[in-house]
């Protein structure tokens, strides 16, 4: 994350182009240093995990939170403190709106950018341990391909591309909505690759209305 934040304040490349050229350098590089071997051996702590307000029915099932929905209520309210009552938030909104309107201001670029890509390689940090936790298994190409899936989470709820617009609630509705479509094809019998063909389908029906939205309030204007 700190990689990509100097590469992008540095070479003023768009953000995407440098996440996707350095998720394909690392990638390359786990598999090398990796052998593309899969782990299975945990110790005993982590197999049992973390699981709040547990309950054993009577045929011994156990029922609970888990670590998934811990990991993710526990993200989602310290990046909304983060988002909505801190200067840094506020920063953050201004440096995606307009960059160079944030640095004359007088925000450092740099540091905020910073954080803000130092804060998503924690978070994909996080949420690598999670799924290695849900299967039990370490897999260097486990995620492998989740980018678009992501991408057009954020894009249903409402972010755009361009920056400076969208917010924390808008994404978790866009989670739920994109996990709530692909299981319903799932139980439609869908085939995987057709459910990738509706992701994309979904991307770019989002960010063509997003942008022709902004282009009707320009119109207004």
């Amino acid at each position: 994350g700190l990689i990509n934040a100097l590469l992008v304040n540095r070479l003023r490349v768009p953000s995407i182009i440098i996440t996707i050229s350095t998720l394909n350098i690392f990638y390359g590089l786990l598999l090398w240093l990796s052998k593309g071997v899969w782990l299975y051996d945990f110790p005993p702590w982590f197999e049992q995990g973390v699981m709040l307000f547990k309950y054993t029915d009577a045929d011994g099932y156990d029922y609970g939170l888990g670590l998934p929905l811990i990991a993710m209520i526990t993200v989602v309210l310290l990046t909304a403190f983060i988002m909505n009552f801190t200067s840094v938030g506020r920063k953050i909104y201004a440096l995606g709106g307009n960059r160079e309107s944030a640095s004359r201001i007088g925000f450092s670029v740099l540091k905020l950018q910073l954080f803000v890509y130092g804060y998503m390689g924690l978070m994909s940090g996080a949420a690598g341990v999670v799924q290695s936790w849900t299967v039990m298994t370490v897999a260097p190409d486990s995620l492998l391909g989740y980018e678009l899936t992501v991408l057009a989470a954020v894009v249903l709820g409402g972010t755009s591309l361009l920056g400076g617009r969208g917010t924390l609630t808008g994404t978790l509705l866009g989670v739920v909505l994109l996990a709530v479509m692909q299981n319903g094809l799932n139980l439609l019998g869908v085939s995987s690759y057709w459910q990738t063909l509706i992701t994309g389908i979904i991307i770019v029906a989002s960010i063509s209305a997003t942008a022709w939205s902004q282009h009707q309030n320009r119109s207004l204007l």
